[in-house]
């Protein structure tokens, strides 16, 4: 069920650079949300910014009071993000959500390997959480353009689990794409799936790498959205399978098995 609501901020901060972190109560809906779902964003009741913003769900927790909390981990890139970054703690927004398929858990999934870039790891510190709660043991790889592109490493240490760091530049963490090294790990860490969400160049090498060792895959689409609902065929990607020939990241996904998606 997708709930429209108006919700209360609890906090909106600076993790560094041009990512913050957003904390919102939600009154209903929430409780059985999986990783993998995002939310749809509307900043005020005026027509600026004209359409809905999509931010994947970063975490899920109850306050004190017992109140649904989502945590939505953000980059500033455009004039919809500015203003949400200038959004304060007690104000309210409008959300749409939770909204989509995530991430599937198998509790027969004993090792899992996690592959993210950029803004892609918002969903995977959720999806980490829950597949540790089912018993499974996560090794991440997170990559960035910089230093300052790669998020959540405390997060993920601070639930015992072991990071990989990638950069560009090499100003973290070893110098090079985070997909440089994923055949090396699969063949060390024998995982049962790989996980991944990030840029599509990305998602295509972990989709092909994880195919040539025959392991499955699960990926975490990143597109452009208008209304979030399959309404405006906006976030269409084009299908492995002759039927349907597109799929639609917002109603389809945005999580798809990795040989669903025609990789260009």
């Amino acid at each position: 069920m997708v709930y429209q609501q108006k919700v209360q901020i609890i906090r909106n901060k600076q993790v560094h650079g041009a990512y913050y972190q957003l904390c919102l109560k939600c009154e209903k809906g929430f409780e059985k949300t999986t990783p993998g779902q995002f939310v749809m964003i509307r900043l005020s009741d005026n027509y600026y910014p004209l359409l809905r913003r999509p931010f994947s769900i970063h975490n899920l927790f109850q306050n004190e009071h017992g109140s649904d909390c989502i945590e939505l981990l953000y980059k500033v890139i455009g004039k919809g993000t500015l203003a949400l970054s200038e959004y304060q703690p007690n104000q309210w927004i409008d959300i749409l959500g939770p909204i989509g398929n995530g991430f599937c858990l198998n509790k027969s999934h004993k090792k899992t390997i996690l592959v993210s870039g950029g803004i892609g790891v918002a969903p995977m510190r959720f999806l980490a959480k829950c597949l540790l709660n089912n018993g499974s043991q996560c090794y991440v790889m997170n990559g960035g353009r910089t230093a300052n592109d790669v998020l959540c490493t405390d997060s993920f240490q601070s639930l015992g689990i072991q990071v990989e760091i990638y950069t560009d530049d090499g100003s973290a963490g070893t110098k090079g794409f985070v997909t440089d090294d994923l055949d090396m790990h699969i063949n060390q860490q024998a995982p049962d799936i790989v996980y991944a969400c990030g840029p599509q160049p990305m998602l295509s090498k972990v989709s092909e790498i994880s195919k040539e060792m025959n392991v499955a895959c699960q990926v975490s689409l990143e597109t452009y959205m208008a209304c979030g609902m399959g309404a405006c065929l906006g976030c269409a990607v084009k299908s492995n399978d002759l039927k349907p020939s597109y799929f639609h990241v917002c109603a389809d996904g945005p999580v798809f098995l990795s040989d669903q998606i025609f990789w260009e």
